[in-house]
């Protein structure tokens, strides 16, 4: 889905000059499916105004940062801005207290009678910021743009300065960004923003509007408008001296760099339905019994080949991964809710949430057990492209028999062995081995009438 880039819109806005002048943005509303209104970048006019908005941080009180937040209070104290600086223990996680921002945050808002401003402790105000009284957004941030080849990211979320509006569009975008964080809270905070933002740009119509550089400004980075909000950015220092647990970096993919660049939705309909509908289509609905009918662990023992650690695309609530010992298995889901049951389920496991454009983590073996079925044909040969890379052995499990396709919600789409044995092969990978097994759930009527009821196990090798 493209739309125009926001560049060939409108010059860059200026903002903090006085309160009584209009200010020129830049901005973006997501797609209103009720209306089948498409996605749009926007220039609006942000009439000046007095609109009140409250301030809110917090700050690990036993540390470094207490010495920060200590700034940003007399900063705070002297514009006359209303806020709320609250200490916390530092005794979790480093990643763990990152991922508490948006609970907090979540928090702060729904406690609010008016809009919220996040901003990092370690940050400073430098003028007023006057455009947060002036704004009528659901949410405004700074959207980071790399311009050095050698760091082609596209474009990225900041987190460091948010605005979210008091509308039902904000808390749905603070929810869905909660739910990400407690999913995976290894990962950073400002790409579940980004991933929860598109996920209900995608299906709502969100008001965003893009913060300038000088609400965001970074110290030390360059920059031609003057600060009004200063970021410090002590977690360099903390860095530097390995006093900090560093979360795992997400490496995104030259086609999501593409994306990003080109200003486009990375939601497939079938992604979006699985990340909107929890796990109420997800068989079997509750528990983590096998209804295979056989045994499925021995099944992928033989398919797998003493190949391991193994990383399973598409690992739902966890069901397969309780045959494996937390140290030969990663699994991945674009679903939210059901990584964040796998993760209470087991929580020795490791459990990364995985959204389009970002690269899969590392395993020298790959699973997709009743995954691929679920993928458009469209989007079958580019997901496994970026998959197999640097796989030594894949194994795609499933009811394989194209009888079985059928629209609805969600539709299937079954293949016969043969495409996969095709296509992996296009991409440099032979058969090594090949089963059958009787899914005894399937096989009974009405299904498995004129269907082949049993689920094939190709194990492939790179050649």
């Amino acid at each position: 889905m493209n739309f125009q880039s926001a560049a060939a819109l409108a010059p860059a806005p200026v903002f903090g000059e006085s309160n009584t002048r209009a200010y020129e943005v830049k901005g973006f509303v997501g797609r209103d499916l009720a209306r089948k209104v498409e996605p749009r970048e926007v220039r609006d006019v942000v009439a000046a105004g007095a609109h009140p908005f409250k301030i809110v941080s917090f700050y690990t009180a036993n540390n470094e940062y207490a010495e920060h937040a200590a700034r940003l209070r007399a900063t705070l104290d002297q514009f006359g801005l209303d806020y709320v600086l609250h200490p916390i223990d530092a005794t979790a996680r480093w990643e763990h207290v990152c991922a508490y921002k948006a609970e907090f945050i979540l928090a702060q808002w729904e406690a609010s009678d008016h809009p919220i401003v996040w901003i990092d402790a370690d940050a400073t105000v430098e003028a007023l910021p006057e455009l947060f009284s002036a704004l009528a957004a659901d949410v405004a941030l700074h959207k980071w743009t790399w311009n050095h080849a050698e760091h082609d990211r596209g474009w990225e979320f900041c987190s460091g300065t948010l605005y979210f509006g008091k509308t039902e569009l904000a808390r749905d975008l603070l929810k869905q960004w909660v739910l990400r964080c407690k999913a995976d809270p290894l990962t950073w905070d400002q790409v579940h923003l980004s991933s929860a933002w598109c996920d209900v740009s995608s299906v709502k119509p969100l008001k965003t509007s893009w913060l300038p550089r000088s609400y965001l400004h970074i110290d030390g980075a360059p920059g031609a408008e003057p600060a009004v909000i200063r970021h410090w950015q002590a977690s360099r220092a903390a860095r530097a001296t390995g006093a900090k647990v560093e979360h795992e970096s997400a490496r995104i993919t030259e086609q999501g760099a593409r994306d990003r660049r080109d200003n486009r939705l990375w939601r497939t309909p079938e992604e979006a339905f699985w990340i909107q509908e929890g796990v109420d289509h997800i068989i079997p609905g509750k528990g983590y019994e096998f209804p295979e009918g056989f045994d499925v662990g021995a099944a992928l023992g033989r398919a797998l080949g003493g190949t391991f650690p193994v990383l399973e695309i598409g690992c739902g609530i966890g069901r397969i991964a309780s045959l494996f010992t937390p140290e030969g298995y990663t699994g991945v889901d674009v679903n939210p809710n059901s990584l964040r049951q796998a993760r209470e389920y087991l929580p020795g496991h490791s459990f990364r949430i995985h959204d389009h454009g970002y690269q899969y983590p590392e395993a020298p073996a790959l699973l997709f057990y009743t995954v691929l079925l679920h993928v458009a044909d469209e989007a079958i040969l580019p997901l496994l492209v970026e998959a197999v890379k640097g796989r030594q052995r894949v194994v795609i499990a499933e009811l394989m028999d194209q009888r079985w396709r059928r629209d609805g919600n969600p539709p299937v789409f079954n293949r016969d062995p043969e495409l996969y044995i095709y296509l992996m092969n296009e991409l440099g990978f032979r058969l090594a081995d090949y089963a059958k097994h009787e899914y005894s759930h399937y096989n009974r009527a009405p299904w498995n009438v004129g269907k082949d009821s049993r689920i094939t196990f190709l194990a492939f090798d790179r050649k």
